[in-house]
């Protein structure tokens, strides 16, 4: 088959790392696959075994990048299937609108709805900040993207609450299935740096992972330790990932509150010491305003680390369905320091979470979740496209 994966800033960002073990794994299979994204500065295109192709930007309205020449690839490549990643942006718009023009099969994994959600949480107070555009919100889903979905051949939800979201815009559940993200083969290793809990001399150790930005909320963690700091005054927090928008603004807010001491600003790091991380600590945190299901979370309950994450995406689904969490509500430090002290002075609790995560986590392998992928590209190439299997 020939394969074109559409996503925004590869190689940075959940979607993004989606999109590369899919690419990775075609490969692997014998498929023709091309990753087609926008230009980034300082990424080497030749450590990954696909063809990349980057496009420019014309115009941009907030993170909805027009990029120029498109159709172009699309016509030229002639691939059997299209899958466009994330809701919300020119690329998957463009692929539905495209689709039977240049005629190809059309997979869409919205990987949430994070306009959407940002808006509703405006709407209702829990936020005073919203995106440049959430004024458009509204307009831009009736108007273009409820019907780029309604478009496309089939539809992947990476949890329930997608999948509730596709029907409630009126796709019809034969064109949808619900496969979430799956959890890279380091973080099933065995082996992990044992000395690492010792060298970072905390109790309890606390760890956030994910980039820096506003969405993320990583400023409830840092106000929510403030508070847990007054219990256990030896907490610290280990943040993990690269700045988008805030890493200046969260520091100052540490030493605001006087606990430039007790936060560490580790930038992005690589997945086999973001492992070691995970066995160090004792609680993930997870604020998210917005998601589609957090990759992050699932490799937690792999490592065995339980996690406190707010119900954004699928989320709160997973930590109900798994038992491998807890929800907090949004931007509410003062329940999510309560939560925590609660997690860590409860140690019999705190492994039952971590033993479910670690028995949950093997359903979610990637080489579990590419199969159903996969299914899902052949039975639409195939001659009766009904095969698909919406499980």
């Amino acid at each position: 088959m020939k394969i074109g994966l559409l996503v925004q800033r590869f190689p940075y960002g959940g979607a993004e790392k989606y999109v590369q073990e899919i690419a990775t794994r075609l490969v692997q299979n014998g498929d023709d696959v091309t990753v087609v994204t926008s230009e980034q500065q300082d990424v080497d295109d030749s450590a990954y075994m696909f063809e990349i192709i980057r496009l420019p930007t014309v115009l941009s309205i907030g993170e909805y990048w027009f990029w120029r020449g498109l159709e172009d690839i699309l016509k030229l490549k002639k691939f059997d299937i299209v899958h466009a990643n994330t809701y919300g942006y020119y690329h998957t718009d463009q692929a539905s609108r495209l689709k039977e023009k240049i005629g190809y099969k059309l997979v869409i994994t919205s990987h949430g709805f994070h306009g959407t959600d940002l808006y509703d949480l405006k709407r209702q107070k829990i936020i005073s900040k919203n995106s440049s555009f959430g004024f458009l919100r509204s307009l831009y889903d009736d108007k273009i993207g409820f019907k780029t979905l309604l478009r496309a051949d089939h539809l992947i939800a990476l949890s329930k609450r997608d999948a509730e979201l596709y029907r409630k815009i009126g796709v019809r559940d034969e064109k949808i299935s619900v496969i979430p993200p799956g959890i890279r083969d380091v973080f099933y290793q065995k082996e992990f740096d044992l000395s690492l809990r010792n060298k970072l001399n905390g109790d309890p150790l606390l760890l956030s992972v994910g980039e820096l930005s506003w969405i993320k909320s990583q400023s409830i963690q840092i106000k929510a330790l403030s508070l847990i700091l007054k219990k256990k005054p030896n907490a610290k927090l280990f943040i993990i990932g690269r700045d988008r928008t805030e890493l200046v603004n969260l520091k100052l807010l540490c030493a605001k509150l006087g606990i430039e001491k007790n936060v560490f600003f580790l930038g992005p790091i690589d997945d086999q010491t973001l492992y070691s991380y995970m066995h160090a600590c004792d609680v993930l945190i997870h604020t998210s305003l917005a998601e589609g299901l957090s990759t992050v979370l699932l490799e937690a309950m792999a490592c065995g680390l339980p996690f406190v994450t707010t119900p954004a995406g699928g989320n709160g689904y997973l930590s109900e369905e798994t038992g491998a969490g807890v929800i907090v509500p949004f931007e509410d430090e003062t329940k999510l320091a309560a939560t925590i002290i609660s997690l860590i002075d409860d140690k019999r609790n705190l492994k039952l979470l971590a033993d479910n995560g670690k028995n949950m986590s093997l359903q979610f392998a990637w080489n579990r979740i590419f199969e159903r992928i996969y299914k899902i590209y052949s039975d639409l190439t195939s001659s009766d496209s009904s095969l698909v299997d919406h499980s």
